[in-house]
């Protein structure tokens, strides 16, 4: 059985005080006041050793992006994983609102989940509870700062405005007053290392400005998934779009370059589901790629006891995770439907820690 969360059900479920409280830039801002008493609590639990229960069951939170239907069979099979790891069953919860999967981890509704970096990062700050468990090695299995890119695309036949020689470059006179589809204020691929980077280059002090209509874009457009934020280019609603090169892959083969990669041309595919599926066959052009540091998966401690994680984090390390192609699959399987690929035998989920976010905490200021 699979929960699904959405902002309504989460709320009726008894967060009203905390979720309605959520706005703006910070995606667990609303519960400032919830989380500031909960870890005063925590904090004295913790000085008098309060030994945490294994629970009978474990939870575990999906982001939007992943919660798609299509990515059930990866979701399924990691909480198998989990399962087999922890000892104790294990059950995908799918959200259809960041914050709805940032409050269910912090509230320990779910014990486990997939953030985005600034979400965690901040979360982090206001819950120490929520640490990091795992994320994705590098091609050599093993722990990098880079591990994914930050794209910002345009249809290909507008990419030529933004070409400088024979590469491509994002300049303020170029961008300024047109259309901008970012996923979410709190995505980390698909807003906040973007902005900031834009920001950053054109002498903007303030990279919320990015993120709001009538300031320096145009219109801006919140796609709520990598994928919804490509469509509004594909659309004509946006110039640009902002996502990752990794879910957002699955949508689109290369055709020229790397993935990710500046430069790169894209062509959607055929036979997706919508909001895509009337667009096979269009061709998009990676303008700007900036990397990411890699995924975390964050684990509740004050409901997780450390021996059951270290557990789940050994088993989700293993190679009987990695080697599992319907999770990790082959860069030339068309059909399989992950987040993962196996493309040198040796990628897999390697172990993290908080200090492994400190340079990203200073790129965001959350120092």
């Amino acid at each position: 059985m699979e929960l699904n969360l959405n902002r309504r059900q989460f709320v009726a479920a008894g967060t009203v005080a905390a979720m309605g409280a959520m706005a703006g830039l910070a995606g667990c801002s609303s519960s400032d006041s919830k989380t500031d008493s909960k870890t005063d609590s925590k904090t004295d639990a913790k000085t008098d050793d309060k030994k945490v229960e294994a629970p009978e069951k474990l939870v575990f939170a999906w982001e939007p992006g992943a919660s798609e239907g299509k990515y059930e069979n990866m979701r399924d099979l990691i909480a198998e994983a989990m399962a087999e790891g922890a000892g104790v069953p294990c059950e995908p919860m799918t959200t259809t609102d960041y914050n709805v999967c940032i409050e269910a981890v912090n509230s320990g509704k779910a014990h486990y989940a997939s953030l985005g970096a600034k979400e965690y990062v901040e979360l982090h700050k206001k819950n120490p509870a929520v640490e990091v468990a795992w994320v994705l090695s590098d091609g050599e299995g093993k722990l990098n700062q880079v591990s994914y890119h930050s794209q910002i695309l345009v249809l290909d036949e507008n990419a030529d405005k933004y070409k400088k020689g024979d590469s491509y470059e994002l300049t303020q006179d170029a961008m300024k007053g047109k259309n901008m589809s970012w996923v979410e204020l709190s995505s980390t691929s698909g807003y906040v290392i973007p902005s900031i980077a834009l920001a950053t280059e054109f002498g903007i002090s303030d990279s919320e400005e990015l993120g709001e209509s009538g300031k320096f874009f145009n219109t801006v457009l919140f796609g709520g998934s990598h994928v919804n934020s490509i469509y509004n280019v594909l659309t004509g609603d946006a110039d640009f779009c902002a996502c990752d090169d990794t879910g957002a892959a699955n949508n689109y083969n290369v055709i020229e370059g790397e993935n990710g990669e500046l430069g790169a041309l894209y062509e959607i595919k055929a036979d997706l589901e919508a909001p895509l599926d009337k667009y096979a066959g269009v061709k998009l052009r990676c303008v700007s790629s900036l990397p990411v540091p890699a995924v975390p998966f964050v684990v509740n401690t004050d409901y997780v006891p450390e021996d059951m994680n270290k557990k789940v984090v050994d088993y989700m390390c293993s190679d009987a995770v990695s080697g599992n192609k319907e999770l990790f699959k082959d860069p030339s399987d068309k059909d399989t439907v992950t987040k993962w690929k196996q493309t040198t035998g040796k990628v897999t989920f390697t172990p993290a820690d908080d200090s492994y976010y400190d340079d990203f905490r200073k790129l965001i200021g959350e120092e």
